[in-house]
């Protein structure tokens, strides 16, 4: 990897860590420059403010999530068991990234700016994959067809936030993936084709 990407990554990843600690509005750019074992400058060659820098972080971290993902579904066929692996998968990476987690789901999630952001486009990488594979579903026929594609991945994406907000709120006080395979039957049965 290239220096200038090494150097970007170690910077976003103190954002993460700062902003996780405290909050967007709390936190500076010398703390992130600390934090990353850097002059506060280098900073700007990078990113062009604090919000910048902010918004960054989802576009850094679904590349990530992403092509983990790509790997950990190889050589799965059935729809179901590519949902079973998304979910199991994404509560993983938020449970093994719980200052991401934080920063993204207490703050960014519920930020007017963030949702207006060019970065919020980022998370579509992500959720085109859930329609891709609800799409594969359907086709196979195990997915019903009578019911909006769009609504089965907000139906996916709003238990999974749930339960990783509740998680971050309950301090990580239990395993994210406790009850995961439940998760995964309360989906399955909803969208579960009749024929």
């Amino acid at each position: 990897m290239a220096k200038k990407a090494v150097r970007k990554q170690q910077i976003i990843q103190a954002a993460i860590e700062v902003f996780s600690k405290s909050n967007f509005q709390n936190s500076s750019i010398s703390e992130i420059a600390q934090k990353a074992d850097i002059a506060e400058g280098t900073i700007y060659q990078y990113f062009k403010n604090k919000e910048d820098l902010f918004f960054s972080i989802p576009a850094q971290k679904t590349k990530e999530f992403c092509e983990e993902l790509d790997l950990h579904l190889q050589g799965i066929h059935d729809a179901f068991n590519k949902i079973r692996k998304f979910i199991w998968y994404y509560l993983y990476f938020l449970k093994m990234n719980p200052d991401y987690a934080r920063t993204l789901m207490l703050e960014m999630r519920v930020s007017k700016s963030f949702v207006q952001s060019k970065t919020y486009c980022s998370l579509k990488e992500l959720t085109d994959k859930i329609l891709e594979i609800i799409k594969e579903g359907q086709e196979e026929g195990i997915i019903r067809k009578d019911v909006n594609l769009y609504l089965i991945r907000e139906l996916m994406l709003g238990i999974l936030e749930h339960r990783v907000t509740r998680w971050l709120l309950k301090e990580g006080n239990y395993d994210l993936l406790e009850n995961y395979s439940e998760v995964c039957d309360l989906v399955f049965n909803g969208i579960r084709s009749s024929k």
